[in-house]
């Protein structure tokens, strides 16, 4: 790949991003070592993308994002050529690659349930993407407007390699490979399916499993779908072995060509160490977009109960938490 990027045909670079803030509410019954019930926030990001042909003709392309609210201020980026039409060869750092093709399944007038605030302490379906380097490939065309997409991360430390001309000072602790794939049978309905398994070369970490299968019906002005997402095992150390298993159902009705209104409901079972909890956690999700074409104004109303004090504990009953959140967002 680096040896055909030396020598570009031509190219074409676009320039894109958005600036956003937020004005958040909560209310917390049960709960302690809680954020701030008030909070005005803001992010923004910047990307650069190139595509063009190299000088043997094949496509390529690349993009570099930078984000306010990350740790990594270089964030997103990804390097793909494709030899032959429709297939695509990546290197990538934390882009939606993989399994998470098939992260999210379900239509959202705004946000997920797990993007509102994070507070549910539901987890997404796992993957060896998010914040790390990886390499895979995509194949488009597979299928009705198919799209497969595979992943593969040889290094999982906790801290990802900064650098390309250094080995990382951790040792090889994980190692991992993704599987997504999304198809469209039928004009208006999407199916996805994702994989991940990672492998713990260290004791104190779990092997895992996480699984992902949904869809997406839809017919303006209404959508509608539905999706489980289960995971066996951590990312990260725990003696405890866990489960969890989030069924998902959410819908979306455009009132107006500017106006949409969404609903959600996420159900989690969280199983440690062989043990089900005694309660599950709930969340139900209002949400209202204004669109003005670049600007966006949205309000998302989100009620939790029985939530986990964080995403490797039990829930704990009574434990409930709303969220009142509204949003603009300026795209460029």
């Amino acid at each position: 790949m680096t040896t055909s990027l030396t020598n570009v045909a031509y190219s074409q670079t676009t320039f894109s991003g958005y600036i956003e803030a937020t004005l958040m509410n909560a209310d917390h019954e049960n709960a302690v070592n809680i954020p701030a019930t008030k909070s005005l926030g803001s992010e923004s990001l910047f990307r650069i993308d190139s595509k063009g042909k190299t000088s043997n003709g094949m496509d390529y392309s690349l993009f570099q994002e930078f984000e306010s609210d990350e740790s990594f201020a270089f964030h997103q980026r990804q390097i793909a050529l494709s030899p032959v039409k429709d297939i695509t060869l990546f290197y990538s750092f934390d882009s939606v690659k993989g399994s998470e093709l098939a992260r999210t399944l379900t239509p959202y007038a705004t946000e997920r349930h797990t993007d509102v605030t994070g507070q549910t302490g539901v987890p997404e379906l796992i993957d060896i993407t998010s914040g790390e380097n990886f390499i895979g490939f995509d194949i488009n065309n597979l299928g009705p407007a198919g799209s497969l997409s595979v992943a593969y991360n040889p290094n999982m430390d906790t801290t990802s390699n900064t650098g390309s001309d250094r080995l990382l000072p951790l040792t090889n602790s994980q190692s991992g490979y993704s599987v997504g794939y999304k198809v469209t049978p039928v004009a208006g309905l999407t199916v996805g399916a994702g994989l991940t398994k990672i492998d713990s070369k260290n004791t104190t970490f779990q092997d895992v499993t996480a699984k992902s299968l949904g869809f997406t019906f839809a017919k303006a002005p209404f959508a509608i779908g539905a999706q489980r997402v289960q995971n066996e095992g951590l990312k990260t150390t725990q003696a405890a072995t866990q489960k969890d298993q989030a069924d998902i159902i959410s819908a979306t009705y455009a009132v107006s060509k500017e106006i949409t209104l969404g609903l959600g409901y996420l159900q989690n079972e969280r199983t440690l160490a062989g043990v089900k909890s005694s309660v599950e956690t709930e969340s139900r999700l209002v949400a209202l977009a204004y669109n003005l074409g670049p600007v966006v104004t949205s309000l998302n109303y989100e009620q939790s109960y029985d939530t986990p004090a964080s995403g490797t504990v039990a829930p704990t009953s009574g434990r409930d938490i709303t969220i009142t959140k509204i949003k603009v967002k300026a795209n460029f």
